[in-house]
């Protein structure tokens, strides 16, 4: 039985693994797998609600595109998303970008946004309004001013 060397410090299990890859071949293919968990962040929100990738076949990546107007934007930035998808990546891993229409799920929905917090008015900002709406004359006028500054100070 030969003896392996033995390590002076352990290694992190990452690169334990991505040694191993490496040793079967198939550290390209981890790179490429790294296209869907960076999308997001190469592209940004927007373009990702909106495009998503489908597939890297010897360096193509194929992208759905969820219709005509994006397809064509995104038409004008492949060269760009393609830069900086192999700069994370750390090598060429894409050599080219082909666009197709298609359905697009997202990535990840955002956060449901909170309802704003309401507050009572104090006597002296109900004395303030007043105050302020006394110098319009239409009466319609002012009790839509009254409502809106009463709105306004009830959310802030």
């Amino acid at each position: 039985m030969v003896k392996r060397a033995r390590m002076s410090f352990p290694l992190p299990l990452g690169d334990v693994a991505r040694q191993e890859f490496t040793a079967l071949g198939l550290a390209d293919r981890l790179r490429e797998a790294d296209i869907w968990r960076l999308w997001p962040e190469v592209v940004g929100s927007t373009v990702a609600a909106r495009a998503v990738p489908l597939r890297i076949i010897k360096g193509t990546l194929t992208v759905a595109v969820s219709s005509g107007p994006w397809k064509q934007e995104l038409g004008f930035l492949k060269g760009m998303m393609k830069d900086k998808l192999n700069d994370r990546l750390g090598g060429e891993v894409v050599k080219e970008i082909v666009l197709k229409s298609g359905k697009v799920e997202q990535f990840a929905e955002a956060p449901p946004e909170e309802a704003p917090i309401k507050k009572r008015l104090t006597a002296r900002q109900l004395a303030l309004i007043e105050g302020q709406a006394a110098v319009i004359s239409d009466e319609e006028t002012r009790k839509a001013f009254i409502d809106l500054m009463k709105a306004s100070l009830v959310i802030r």
